[in-house]
């Protein structure tokens, strides 16, 4: 696969299907000075959903549902990658600490699709459901029967590597079949609304947002508390850029 197949997999469906050809062969015509701009152009389009051209009806909405949902995935690999700390920590020894949840779990709860509730088109989703997390579900088992087999508690070595390797190749593989399934969900269910849709990315980019400042103003200092509260900003930036976007294409439609 060329560099240039690559670059243009970056850009939004819409995007690639009305002008993916252009851009690969632009890209392959200007060699590999054109790489950052056609990154950058790939990252500015993700954040403004509002100028995606649509081959039919509701894909711009679609593909928001499903990228709002892949944004909370990485949201929350990312806090199971930092050692847990009382800054974000959930609970009522900590009512401070969770209060960044709140607004995420709402901005999922409003951007979820909903199926019709209709017994043939449940059977279907329940159907999806299971062929779509059968596997991470047994990965999560194995890993649980790892972790209950009697292995060293500290283990060391190429031991300690692989046991890393595999915790994190499976987290990731469950974030990706969950989005498979919004994915999949959503061809057939009620989309929400652009209304809703940029609501939940504005709440979304809230939590997000307080986690930030929470983690940096109630975390000990240091390089990797400091890198987990750029990331979060960074989440956050994008959940709240593509909201503001979608809030104004609204409003030019009336």
């Amino acid at each position: 696969m060329s560099a240039a197949t690559l670059l243009t997999g970056l850009y939004p469906p819409a995007v690639r299907e009305r002008w993916g050809a252009d851009i690969r062969s632009e890209v392959s015509a200007s060699g590999v000075r054109s790489w950052p701009d056609t990154v950058a152009g790939a990252v500015r389009l993700w954040l403004h959903p509002g100028d995606w051209p649509e081959t039919f009806a509701g894909q711009t909405r679609r593909v928001t549902t499903v990228a709002l949902f892949a944004l909370a995935a990485a949201a929350g690999l990312l806090l199971r990658s930092f050692e847990p700390s009382d800054a974000l920590a959930v609970g009522p020894r900590h009512p401070a600490g969770g209060l960044w949840l709140a607004p995420l779990l709402l901005g999922l709860a409003l951007a979820a699709p909903l199926p019709p509730l209709r017994g043939a088109a449940l059977r279907r989703l329940a159907g999806a459901a299971v062929r779509t997390l059968a596997a991470p579900a047994a990965a999560l088992l194995d890993l649980c029967l790892l972790a209950w087999s009697g292995t060293p508690a500290r283990p060391t070595g190429l031991t300690a590597a692989a046991m890393v390797a595999s915790y994190w190749l499976t987290l990731g593989f469950v974030a990706v079949r969950l989005c498979v399934l919004v994915a999949r969900v959503a061809r057939t269910a009620a989309l929400p609304s652009t209304r809703r849709l940029s609501a939940a990315l504005l709440y979304i980019g809230t939590g997000l947002a307080l986690a930030a400042a929470r983690n940096l103003l109630a975390a000990p200092p240091g390089p990797l508390s400091a890198t987990e509260t750029l990331a979060l900003a960074l989440l956050a930036a994008t959940a709240l850029s593509a909201g503001r976007d979608l809030r104004r294409k609204k409003g030019r439609r009336r």
